[in-house]
């Protein structure tokens, strides 16, 4: 088969769509460099591959010249000291030199001599035109060692300039060290140019296997010239392209023979290099005009460059759209991207801006073009058969197929499951793994042989369908033999029943469903007690007929049942001294049904452990009973398949979320159950046969401490709540993401419940660590520690499932794909549907889908992102009541007490130094009005000496003679008070005469 001149063999074509399907950029593993030898508020402007040396050479818009090595290390690098940008830059592979060009000059640099661009540069001036783009021509070796260099201005000119190794023989016969760049005049040099185009030249470059030079401007007439280099000399037409808006940026694949051009018009074609009258291939796909184009040889591979920094992968022969990723941690400074190269050496591709990317190519498994697809719609439902390591997936469209855990192959499907337009919505495997049941919207459920896929029983349709109201939401598998089926199903409606059939019986038939309890627990009734009978239909084996005895009889019959109060998920646990059922409703409300005690419980109320939630919050979307078995998981592998065969009646299956399959023999009697406790067995019995106590490696404190159910329900408002069987809430476990919380989805544990997974509506992974936490759940030491988070799909993820033994995790969500997963580190396999299948050995590499850019990230063990935090205790508190005067007016407070007064100025007091006056100023007389408004409303204070200060006071029968000289000593001392205009007093020191004799005796 010929495509564009390359031939391949027919027998290899699905081998090379395999090959390119694995042939994608890492962008997860994309290598920045920062320090790329620009200078500050500097960009890379040029990037160039020296493939005889394997060294990449960058030149910098302010004139930085940089030679790296093929790890990217910096080996040489030089400063231009020239006021002009550099635009592009080549190597000389004859002369052994670097070519730069910036506006009107050219710039020759020796990068193996030492020292400055003083002794190592040359500098060609002046040319004519403003120089835009340059590139050297390779030619075999001659006698004489010269170079050819290509360049292109903004006149619209291509000049061939030559130079040889003469030209520089002045300055390297100087030793002595020059000031400033030897700078050479351009007219010594042969240069031949020709106008070729009616606008800029961007982009000029030589072609060895062509042997013929490429040009391209913005002009639309004379967009591309491929030609000879003769053409340049002569006046011969050359062979032009004309491309609407011009062309920006164009390449040549060697392998296809096809030459690429892109520009403003965001259309990629693909020319024959000796048609020039319409292009072979158009590839559209870029909403931005194309600035860039390279080309991977090896796989026939285009990447095409937008200014909006988006990177498009082509293939050149399908045509087709392999891989599309942009830019996401540029700042503000890598706004845009000047350069792009690929490394076909090294399977690289590097841009330039104002740091260095490295995006690789790898041959693992990412997605391509779209979004990865395992079914043509949603994906409801999503079931693993333990038994046989295969993952069964029923879309939407009722298509079911089953596919190989390990691999990912394809094993059957089957189509319209449930007749045409019946929509497939729940399913469920036995854990032999031998028969599957499925439930559709119209409330049909069937059996099918799972290795074969042959429908088995059906459960006819009702007669009185009314719209959702039978549609099944989930289903159990409680026993599944030749002889008998029994299934346990949930409708929209909230009734849980039983669906089962016996081996004569050619359909099923519903023979048991459990009474409402949220209705009458909503009457006052926190634990309604049970009244069992043996079953009237038929007998099921698992739960007898009840009957509720509430305490508290209804006082209106009438009475209406608030919205959100039917049951939307259950889950079930059936191991030795537990036979529980689980209910929760879209209102937060949690039914525990216990059929060893007889008791239904309602104390899961959720709106008591958080206040003032939203309604719509406090919805529970997933149960999950964790419980860990105090038999190792190998242990009790041995035992089950050492057991005879048994009789159907006697076996037993547990529902999901339990752990252990454990039965006691026990006598069953109606009426209400005295106790709830538990009791301690004195032998288990594992399958019909006992293990001994050697079993056991602790005692009997230990293991009844171990047999302890925890309750886990995923909510509406992103938090984990964990809860005893008796009611009491352990933990309140709150994701750690880099989003707010989000609603969870799924729930799943390991078999030994060391690990939980939860899944949220933004397609997040969460995985904790609650082994320690089991072994004691009423311990508060006891932490839960979250390991890893990471997002797996891009929007809501419907269920999920772990495989022990490799590590896996399977995740379905709503985007039409099943994705498998590492779990210790996210790292992501494919997906199921793929071509190729799964390679699920230790991974080396983080990939991410097309569409994810979040990596995943792990918690360390020091790391406090576990639980929620409940109480919190402030260093600081506001005694508001003491404060309160603050928020105030001043105006209509009150004159306070002296008390009042030394109290509140405590602090103040503290400051300042002590003062003879023990008591505030006291004011006696209001001032003088005549003096003013201002003066007049000033008071005046009397001053009381203190008492051991105090001279004896005059009597009534002191004389005038005595009251006169006391007033004189008063009004020739100076005055104690000073008044402020602002009205404040302040007082100032003095000495009465009392005190001067004080002092006098002192000394």
């Amino acid at each position: 088969m010929l495509i564009f001149g390359y031939y391949i063999l027919e027998g290899d074509a699905l081998a090379a769509q395999l090959d390119e399907e694995n042939m994608v950029f890492l962008v997860s593993k994309k290598q920045r460099i920062t320090k790329a030898g620009v200078k500050r508020r500097d960009v890379i402007k040029c990037i160039v591959k020296i493939t005889q040396l394997d060294f990449i050479l960058t030149a910098s818009q302010k004139g930085m010249l940089s030679i790296f090595n093929s790890q990217m290390r910096m080996l040489a690098s030089t400063s231009i000291p020239d006021s002009s940008w550099i635009s592009g830059c080549d190597f000389l592979s004859q002369l052994k030199r670097v070519v730069a060009i910036t506006e009107r000059s050219l710039i020759i640099w020796d990068y193996k001599t030492q020292g400055t661009a003083m002794d190592n540069c040359f500098i060609i001036k002046p040319m004519e035109h403003c120089l835009l783009s340059v590139c050297s021509v390779q030619r075999p070796a001659e006698l004489l060692v010269k170079d050819d260099i290509l360049m292109g201005d903004d006149a619209g000119f291509v000049n061939l300039f030559s130079m040889t190794s003469d030209d520089f023989g002045l300055k390297q016969s100087k030793s002595k060290k020059k000031s400033q760049i030897m700078v050479i005049d351009s007219k010594k040099f042969k240069n031949i140019k020709r106008k070729l185009h009616n606008d800029w030249v961007v982009k000029v470059k030589y072609i060895p296997s062509l042997n013929c030079f490429g040009s391209c401007s913005l002009d639309s007439v004379h967009s591309l010239v491929l030609d000879d280099l003769r053409r340049l000399e002569d006046n011969i037409a050359v062979r032009e392209f004309s491309i609407p808006r011009g062309v920006n940026a164009f390449t040549y694949c060697t392998k296809a023979n096809i030459v690429v051009t892109g520009g403003d018009d965001k259309i990629l074609r693909l020319w024959h290099p000796n048609i020039n009258t319409k292009p072979v291939g158009k590839l559209m796909g870029h909403l931005f005009s194309v600035m860039e184009i390279v080309t991977n040889e090896k796989d026939q591979h285009i990447i095409s460059l937008s200014t909006a920094k988006i990177f498009r992968v082509w293939d050149i022969q399908t045509l087709s759209l392999m891989q599309v990723f942009h830019d996401s941690q540029a700042g503000p400074r890598e706004a845009q991207i000047f350069a792009m190269l690929f490394d076909n050496n090294h399977g690289t591709l590097i841009t330039g801006s104002a740091v260095i990317d490295i995006y690789p190519l790898t041959r693992m498994i990412q997605d391509t073009k779209q979004v990865p697809q395992t079914h043509e719609r949603n994906i409801n439902v999503l079931v693993y058969n333990k038994a046989f390591h295969q993952v069964l997936t029923i879309c939407s469209e009722s298509v079911v197929r089953v596919w190989e855990l390990e691999t990912g192959q394809l094993i059957y499907q089957i189509e319209n499951a449930h007749g045409s337009n019946v929509e497939v919505t729940c399913a469920a495997v036995d854990n032999n793994g031998f028969h599957l049941a499925t439930g559709a919207c119209d409330g049909t459920v069937k059996t099918w042989d799972f290795g074969s896929g042959q429908e088995l029983k059906v459960l006819p349709l009702g007669k009185e369908i009314n719209d959702n109201e039978h549609w099944l939401l989930q289903l159990v598998y409680l026993n599944a033999s030749e002889n008998r089926h029994v299934i346990l199903a949930l409708e929209y409606s909230g009734i849980i029943k039983i669906i089962q059939a016996n081996e004569s019986e050619a359909y099923l038939s519903i023979t048991w469903s459990l009474p409402d309890a949220v209705s009458v627990a909503l009457q006052g009734n926190s634990l309604i007690s049970l009244k069992l009978s043996p079953n009237a239909k038929k007998t099921n084996g698992f739960f007898p007929d009840i009957e509720l005895l509430p305490d508290k009889a209804s006082e209106q019959t009438n009475t209406e049942i608030p919205q959100g109060t039917e049951v939307k998920c259950f889950d079930l646990l059936r191991v030795e001294g537990y036979n529980l059922l689980a209910t929760a409703s879209p209102n937060g409300t949690i039914i525990m049904w216990d059929f060893e005690a007889a008791t239904a419980k309602h104390i899961f109320k959720t709106s008591n452990a958080i206040e003032g939630e939203e309604p719509e919050l406090r919805g529970i979307n997933k149960l999950q009973f964790l419980y860990r078995s105090t038999i190792s998981d190998r242990e009790l592998s041995q035992s089950t398949l050492s057991s005879d065969h048994q009789s159907d009646d006697s076996r037993t299956q547990e529902g999901e979320g339990s752990t252990v399959k454990l039965e006691s023999d026990k006598s069953e009697s109606g009426g209400v159950a005295t106790s709830s406790e538990p009791k301690l067995p004195s032998s288990l019995i594992v399958e019909n046969k006992e293990v001994t106590s050697s079993l056991l490696s602790t005692g009997a404190e230990k293991l009844e401490r171990l047999n302890i159910p925890v309750l886990a329900s995923a909510h509406e408002d992103g938090y984990i709540y964990l809860w005893t069987t008796m009611g009491d809430l352990l933990r309140e476990i709150l994701p750690f993401t880099k989003n707010p919380p989000i609603p969870l989805t799924a729930l799943c544990t390991d078999i030994a419940c060391k690990m939980l997974f939860a899944a949220n509506k933004e397609g997040h992974v969460i995985r904790w660590n609650v082994g320690s936490f089991l072994e004691e759940p009423r311990d508060v030491k006891k932490r839960i520690r979250q390991q890893i988070c990471w997002r797996a799909h891009s929007t809501k993820i419907v269920d999920l499932f772990y495989n022990e033994e490799r590590n896996l995790v399977v995740t379905a969500s709503v985007d039409c794909s099943v994705r498998l997963w590492h779990s210790p580190d996210g790292h992501y396999f494919g997906y199921f549907g793929q071509r190729r299948l799964f390679d699920i050995s230790q991974p080396t590499d983080i990939i991410l889908p097309c569409d994810i850019n979040e990596h995943p990230f792990t918690i360390r063990d020091g790391s406090k992102y576990m639980e929620k935090k409940q109480k919190y205790e402030y260093p600081l508190v506001l005694d508001r009541q003491r404060w309160k005067t603050l928020t105030r007016s001043s105006l209509s407070l009150k004159k306070p007490s002296p008390s009042e007064i030394e109290y509140d100025f405590k602090f103040f007091k503290a400051l300042s130094s002590p003062k003879i006056n023990k008591q505030p100023l006291e004011s006696f007389k209001s001032g003088n009005k005549d003096a003013g408004i201002v003066f007049g409303s000033i008071p005046i204070y009397r001053v009381i000496s203190p008492s051991s200060m105090k001279n004896t006071p005059a009597g009534k029968n002191e004389s005038v003679e005595s009251i006169i000289k006391r007033n004189r000593i008063m009004f020739s001392t100076p005055s104690r008070f000073t008044i402020r205009r602002d009205g404040n007093v302040s007082q100032t020191p003095f000495s009465s005469p009392s005190q001067k004799s004080m002092k006098q005796n002192m000394l």
